[in-house]
């Protein structure tokens, strides 16, 4: 079961005697004062401690060192002692895990009644975090019940145990007071389809509490959506839902005349299933949709390492302000044998004897940067499937670019097939590269029908080149352009740009001189042209 992002706005209560609290750790690069960090006990990971991100606000721990098999690098992060009463009895924080699948790490919650700050011994564990529940990137609220600390002073200390690298954050401590009838939590997604979703939730008040649940689409104000009052149970099913389509709710329980009702939480985030039915020629994907992938998508941990192919989302590789996407796969299995993770596509119709042009973009990340990939054309969502076609294979291939240039300098693969028979196809990817290799970033993955010279002479498609306003023009009489793709002659993606029109005009001013290839696309048709900067 999936858990479900979880938004909420904290609130911002000043106490007088403790007016380091709420801390968002806004204002710069330092760690607050009377905050303390340091390493564990057994000393490993000297390096990577607790700083601030002074471009986001929140507090960040990365990439502790990998070492030997149990040994654990801790890295503490310690606020200044605080008084414990009836009105700051409760800890709030936010806090996330950046990175997936799961590196074995997590972090742990103490508490301490001893005088010393940097005294590990007396610490009491009061809340885990498995990197399972943080989502992978967006930050989550958390609560800490410390009634059982009231009338005496504490530090409260947050700490990462890795034995694998991570990256975890943390924003927005705080310590308020227990309200007498608390909010729900744990918000757990139970089933999807493409027209309902439904929820469940667990509930800490006492006696037999009711719930009201308001909802709408993702962004909707609270006082404007569908209300649901007086829930007995702690499920609910959404329904009328449109697919692939985002929503949010808030919640609240009513704990009775004397206790009265929680505040309100949200907004919680869902998204309905995708049709996979939709999927069809041309298909071009990207993998920007991590619920499309896990709903549509096809996966095989043939090595059962437990690392198989997933996506993910929201990285800007470049620093351009627009995340890149992309499928990914780790960086091996657990014997040191190379991995065997495949996974497809969702059902593709194809036509017998017609021809369909492929292309995909990859590269690799970290580790030894070493990796092994294969794509295919079978007739079934298997490993075992028949093989129809095999599109490309690539076998050891290193880190292409930078950092920033992952993507613009990706490996290019193109090929052409053309199936027998009517039918049901998958594009399938296999990842075999060494244990240890590094991540393997797919970019994404096409496939339509090539255009024949005539059928796009049918058209009436013309193109020139205008060397003095450095300008590549597209022309057609009948058919509008839906996409370009210009290429170097070594096969590097340069550029690729959506058209929407039967006459269009390419900026190429910032190319250098050189022979390209253009990739153009009308209405899912292709036709790969050339043409020379001079």
């Amino acid at each position: 079961m999936k858990k479900i992002t979880l938004f909420i706005l904290t609130l911002c209560i000043s106490f007088m005697s403790y007016a380091q609290f709420p801390e968002s750790f806004d204002g710069g690069a330092a760690i607050p004062a009377g905050w303390a960090e340091f390493t564990g006990a057994n000393g490993l990971d000297p390096v990577n401690q607790w700083a601030v991100n002074d471009e986001e606000d929140y507090m960040v721990v990365r990439w502790s060192e990998i070492l030997g098999e149990g040994q654990l690098a801790q890295d503490w992060l310690v606020t200044p002692q605080v008084a414990i009463t009836a009105t700051t009895n409760l800890l709030t924080f936010d806090m996330t895990d950046f990175n997936e699948p799961d590196y074995g790490s997590e972090v742990t919650v103490r508490v301490s009644t001893d005088a010393s700050q940097t005294n590990i011994a007396p610490f009491t564990t009061v809340l885990t975090i498995d990197e399972l529940d943080t989502n992978g990137g967006a930050f989550l609220a958390w609560e800490v019940d410390l009634s059982a600390y009231i009338g005496s002073s504490v530090y409260v200390a947050f700490v990462m145990e890795n034995n694998d690298g991570d990256a975890w954050g943390l924003d927005n401590v705080d310590f308020t007071e227990v309200p007498s009838c608390v909010p729900p939590t744990e918000f757990i997604a139970e089933a999807a389809t493409t027209s309902s979703f439904e929820i469940s939730w667990s509930d800490s008040n006492t006696g037999t509490p009711t719930w009201d649940i308001e909802w709408g689409a993702e962004n909707f104000l609270l006082g404007s959506g569908t209300m649901v009052n007086g829930l007995t149970e702690t499920t609910y099913n959404f329904s009328g839902l449109t697919a692939s389509t985002t929503y949010a709710f808030y919640i609240r329980t009513n704990c009775g005349t004397a206790d009265g009702t929680s505040d309100w939480i949200g907004p919680v985030t869902f998204t309905s299933n995708t049709d996979c039915a939709s999927y069809g020629i041309p298909y071009d994907e990207t993998f920007d949709n991590d619920g499309a992938f896990t709903t549509c998508y096809t996966t095989e941990d043939v090595d059962g390492n437990t690392l198989s192919w997933i996506t993910q989302q929201d990285l800007d590789l470049d620093a351009d302000g627009t995340v890149e996407t992309f499928a990914t796969n780790a960086s091996g299995t657990a014997d040191f044998t190379n991995k065997d993770d495949w996974f497809f596509s969702p059902a593709l119709e194809l036509t017998g004897g017609t021809e369909y042009e492929f292309s995909s973009a990859y590269n690799v990340l970290q580790g030894n940067e070493i990796a092994s990939l294969e794509a295919f054309i079978m007739d079934g969502p298997s490993s075992t499937a028949n093989v129809v076609a095999t599109l490309f294979s690539n076998e050891n291939f290193t880190t292409q670019g930078e950092f920033a240039t992952l993507e613009a300098l990706a490996y290019q693969e193109s090929n052409t097939f053309t199936p027998s028979t009517t039918g049901d196809y998958y594009i399938a990817y296999r990842s075999f590269g060494p244990q240890g290799g590094g991540f393997l970033l797919l970019f994404n993955s096409s496939l339509n029908t090539t255009l024949s010279v005539d059928g796009f002479e049918q058209a009436t498609f013309s193109h020139f080149y205008n060397k003095d306003s450095e300008v590549l023009n597209l022309e057609s009489a009948t058919s509008t352009f839906t996409n370009v793709e210009l290429y170097s002659i070594t096969g590097k993606k340069i550029l690729s740009s959506k058209l929407s029109n039967s006459t269009e005009n390419i900026d190429v001013s910032k190319l250098s001189t050189g022979v390209y290839l253009a990739k153009v696309n009308m209405n899912g048709q292709i036709k790969t042209i050339k043409f020379v900067k001079n």
